[in-house]
């Protein structure tokens, strides 16, 4: 039976290994965003070079989300929509990520590729699904941008950091220990198939 959680970044170790997939979690405290495919190569080649990245990822979560932020007359930025992309597009980068900079949530839609779920399993890593259609909703639970770096990519391509409040519900589509919730839904649809085929195989009439 699922459970939903209310938790709050930067997150801890045991609160993560208590969810299980099909779960509900609302987030509270510093996220980072991006939805942009150079922005996640850049990370890698960042760690994969040795620099230190801009903003602090350890115990934090990283979304593959749009984000637009508006700089105001006097300076002030304000985050007029976070919208959620599919976090698929991202596999190349996102095992090495996961495992170099200690994040323990990535967030986004439709699920992470088999490399991404061995690297959550092998980090304490879970994935947070986004509901599809309610960019209105978690937009709303915005509350503060933090930080803006990587300025010369364009606004949603930017890595930004924003305090959210109550952000979700969002849906933990794989637990640490790789269970994978979009793995089980396809298995239970091939089951019902085959289950349907050969309902259908009985009633279909003999040859003659």
């Amino acid at each position: 039976m699922s459970q939903t959680h209310e938790l709050t970044l930067p997150f801890k170790a045991e609160e993560i290994e208590r969810l299980e997939i099909g779960d509900l979690v609302f987030l509270t405290g510093e996220i980072i965003v991006t939805v942009g495919l150079p922005t996640h190569k850049r990370i890698k080649a960042f760690i994969d070079e040795g620099k230190n990245l801009p903003l602090d990822f350890d115990k934090g979560m990283l979304c593959q989300v749009g984000c637009y932020v508006e700089e105001r007359d006097d300076g002030t930025r304000v985050c007029r929509y976070i919208n959620p992309s599919t976090s698929t597009r991202f596999e190349p980068y996102l095992p090495t990520i996961i495992g170099a900079t200690g994040i323990m949530a990535v967030g986004g839609k439709g699920g992470v590729g088999p490399d991404t779920i061995k690297s959550m399993r092998e980090n304490g890593c879970v994935y947070l699904s986004f509901v599809g259609g309610a960019s209105a909703l978690t937009s709303e639970a915005v509350r503060e941008v933090v930080d803006v770096v990587w300025e010369d990519f364009i606004p949603q391509f930017r890595l930004t950091r924003l305090r959210v409040e109550k952000l979700g519900p969002l849906n933990v589509g794989v637990d640490v220990r790789g269970n994978c919730l979009y793995t089980n839904l396809q298995e239970q649809a091939r089951d019902k198939l085959d289950d349907l085929m050969e309902e259908l195989n009985q009633t279909r009439p003999a040859s003659p």
